[in-house]
């Protein structure tokens, strides 16, 4: 019996070519769209699950003041797990940005944390050389992964016993430290990303961590009972205990509240201050679920439209199947089979199309997705969709079909019409409401971003050059000439010295002032900047002064920002003098800077900190920015090239423009606007696909009345006009039905962001002329096509 549905189906699609060929094309396309979003999505929930513990793995956060941090005081794990049972094991990393030296060559290297003995412990980071058991367990060793010992030693049988020294350390002081580990590279889908790890040892030495509680510096994590895992109540329990212990051992008397973070929740939930990098988004995750269940859907319209406004053409098969004995449930069966074959077929050419343009998707998604077609539980993955695909694409015409009375249907009896067709006209307003809404949705994500690039961010980002620059040697002498050749070059307009960049700022210090809560903690991003700062990022001066020249007082004031005269609880008029203390170094505020971002715009703008060089004697060198003519980038980037080597021969050159680093920042929103847009044109056209063959079907319903019309003198304009109507009506009605909904959603979309754009009228103007020339367009083929032809071959019809 199954054999014979099968041949049945086969001959159906054969004879059908049209609405075979638009069914397979729109359903492939779908299934193709939605396997490459599904397997994104399964991506980005798989970070830190490599790990046999992650559902007993928690980081601790911290609330302070009005900030939510990923880090936490020094003793923080050491404590937990003396003092609460349900912890067995815990461990602290700590990052480290350093100057890598090996055989006198230097690099400079981001991914290295300091990590005790535990962290290998508690994570599944697998060794590839070296004793597991006796990892970071010596003050003088380091533990490097598979990707440096080839960068640093040429292969990873070179690297173990080898010397690194590491410069720029925490404590000032080069570290020598020798090779006795290597570990697999670290997985794409883990939240920490490494290249090195140092033994705490070295860490501990510049502190006591057991004292001190007021040094928010390190990611702490809990390896926590099996009983309480997963299970609200004891979380939640736990998360006390924690609070109690900080309470008890705390003695800075901070105002502070903790935390449990599972480790598969961190990567999409980022925006925690000193943060990781590289933290994903829940919200995108949920909205492009929805992308590729919407695809499918509107691909799933597709065939139940065709499928039912063929159905007249079956209407004697079903009456003769039944004349002759057949059940509705053999008949639905043989329908269902028939959406089951064309959803097989599309399955197969979608898989050809994922394959095809995975590479593309992964260039769009900066990802490294992979499809093992040989993997069970992806073949499994596959057939559900299919089989998902095939039955709620059948299910409605295999009804339908079903339930034609054979006695009417043998003498005649049309059955396309009332409910049908009322039914059919509502899946061409959902398909088109879903196509809208991701068309307004692009609009809105285009809009944003571009706000996000041209926004005024408080300075002048263009033609800013920084280059990466050493504490080593004289740093005074150095600088001065450094200055000095830089004066000399005419394509540079300006320069000045600064520890960080402000689109890089990943520490913080604590901040007091005379009158505050002694239960607050302000924690401020600082920058240490020479006299041309202001001038060379085009910042406004709201009040006092800006540091001088080799004024050696000015190394003990500070410049802050308009927020951090709020949180101080001081005004613009009467704030210079006033006494702050930064890093238990009282000064005195000598000016006041307007306000700019150096966060990314979802997050509201923070206190921040200037202080200056004393005479070049001390601070943080870090980098020097240099403006640069419009015209002369490419000769300033060589002359900057030049002039630093010889005075420092032997440090790694690094460059770099701030607009760049900016445009960073918002690198996951200009991704999602990409594939947001490829999504919503791929939606368009199923759409257009379904309302093609409607358009046909149409056409070729009416063909007598056309002709009828034509000998009446009806002219080419209103026939077209005649048969675009009715699918235009359809569209209105779509938009009025996606206008509020995409309102609703893009509004919840923008509420992410700090400073963000209206939705304008505009938007939904555009997209309704878009959609209506887009239904026009498929539908005016065949409506001229029926317009033109013969009016006596459409009468000789049937």
């Amino acid at each position: 019996m199954f054999r014979n549905y099968l041949k049945t189906a086969f001959r159906n699609l054969i004879r059908n070519k049209l609405f075979s060929g638009l069914n397979i094309i729109g359903l492939a396309t779908g299934m193709a769209c939605s396997i490459l979003i599904f397997l994104w999505v399964q991506d980005e929930r798989s970070y830190d699950q490599f790990n046999t513990n992650a559902n007993h793995i928690y980081r601790i956060t911290s609330h302070v003041s009005d900030l939510d941090m990923a880090i936490t005081p020094i003793p923080m794990s050491i404590t937990a797990k003396k003092e609460i049972p349900a912890v067995k094991m815990a461990t602290t990393i700590s990052p480290l940005k350093s100057t890598i030296i090996i055989d006198h060559k230097k690099f400079d290297d981001k991914n290295i944390f300091y990590a005790d003995s535990n962290f290998l412990r508690m994570f599944n980071y697998p060794v590839v050389k070296g004793d597991p058991a006796t990892l970071l367990t010596g003050p003088d060793e380091i533990v490097i992964t598979e990707s440096a010992a080839k960068k640093y030693f040429g292969s990873i049988g070179n690297a173990m016993g080898k010397v690194i020294r590491l410069e720029n350390n925490a404590g000032g002081a080069p570290l020598t430290l020798t090779v006795n580990a290597i570990l697999k590279d670290i997985p794409h889908n883990s939240h920490l990303q490494f290249d090195m790890l140092l033994p705490k040892q070295q860490y501990d030495k510049k502190r006591n961590p057991t004292e001190i509680w007021g040094n928010f510096d390190v990611y702490s994590y809990l390896w926590i009972d099996e009983h309480a895992d997963g299970n609200p109540v004891a979380i939640a329990s736990l998360e006390k205990q924690v609070n109690s212990m900080h309470d008890r051992n705390d003695n800075f008397h901070i105002k502070s509240t903790y935390n449990l973070q599972a480790l598969p929740d961190i990567h999409l939930h980022p925006g925690l201050f000193m943060d990781v990098a590289g933290g994903g988004n829940k919200q995108y995750v949920t909205i492009f679920s929805l992308v590729a269940i919407f695809i499918l859907l509107i691909a799933c319209i597709n065939f139940m439209n065709l499928s039912t406004a063929i159905s007249g053409q079956r209407a004697k098969e079903v009456g003769l199947r039944k004349t002759v004995g057949a059940q509705r449930f053999q008949l639905i069966l043989q329908f269902l089979s028939e959406s089951l074959l064309l959803s097989l077929v599309s399955l197969v050419i979608s898989i050809g199309l994922v394959i095809l343009l995975l590479p593309l998707f992964n260039t769009l998604a900066a990802k490294s997705i992979s499809i093992n077609l040989l993997s069970i539980k992806n073949i499994g993955l596959l057939l559900a969709i299919a089989v998902t695909v095939g039955v709620i694409s059948g299910s409605y015409p295999a009804l339908f079909l079903s339930s034609f009375n054979p006695v009417k249907v043998l003498k005649g009896v049309k059955y396309l019409h009332g409910r049908t067709n009322y039914f059919r006209n509502g899946l061409v307003v959902l398909q088109f409401s879903i196509s809208v809404i991701l068309i307004i949705s692009t609009l809105v994500v285009y809009n944003q971003l571009q706000y996000i690039r041209h926004r005024d961010i408080g300075f002048n980002k263009d033609n800013l050059l920084y280059t990466k620059v050493p504490d080593a040697g004289d740093f005074g002498a150095n600088f001065r000439a450094l200055k000095t050749k830089l004066s000399e070059q005419s394509q540079i307009t300006d320069y000045t010295l600064i520890s960080h960049l402000p689109t890089d700022l990943q520490t913080g210090q604590k901040v007091t002032w005379p009158g505050m809560n002694q239960e607050t903690l302000l924690i401020a991003p600082e920058i240490w900047v020479d006299e041309n700062f202001v001038r060379v990022f085009g910042m406004k001066l709201l009040a006092g002064r800006f540091f001088r020249k080799d004024d050696i007082a000015d190394s003990k004031n500070y410049v802050v920002n308009e927020t951090s005269l709020k949180k101080f609880n001081m005004d613009i008029v009467t704030a210079v003098g006033k006494k702050i203390t930064v890093d238990e170094q009282e000064g005195e505020i000598i000016g006041v800077v307007k306000d700019f971002n150096f966060r990314p715009i979802q997050q509201s703008i923070e206190p921040l900190i200037l202080r200056t060089y004393d005479g070049y004697a001390n601070g943080t060198a870090g980098f020097i920015v240099v403006k640069t003519r419009a015209a002369g980038i490419e000769r300033s980037m060589s002359d900057v090239r030049n002039i630093l080597q010889p005075i420092f021969p032997d440090f790694p050159f690094l460059q770099g423009f701030i607009d760049d680093d900016l445009n960073r920042l918002y690198i996951a929103e200009q991704r999602m606007g990409k594939l947001f847009n490829v999504f919503s044109v791929l939606s368009v056209i199923i759409s257009c696909l379904g309302l093609f063959g409607l358009a046909t079907f149409a056409t070729q319903k009416r063909i007598k009345e056309i002709g009828v019309r034509k000998v009446l003198g009806a002219s080419a304009t209103g026939i077209v006009a005649m048969l675009s109507k009715d699918f235009i009506k359809l569209v209105a009605v779509a938009l009025t039905i996606a206008f509020p909904v995409s309102w609703l959603i893009m509004n919840k979309w923008l509420d992410n962001f700090a400073y963000r754009i209206s939705i304008s009228w505009w938007m939904f103007l555009f997209a309704g002329v878009i959609a209506i020339l887009i239904a026009s367009l498929s539908v005016s083929y065949q409506s001229v096509k029926a317009a033109l032809s013969n009016p006596v071959k459409s009468l000789r019809s049937e």
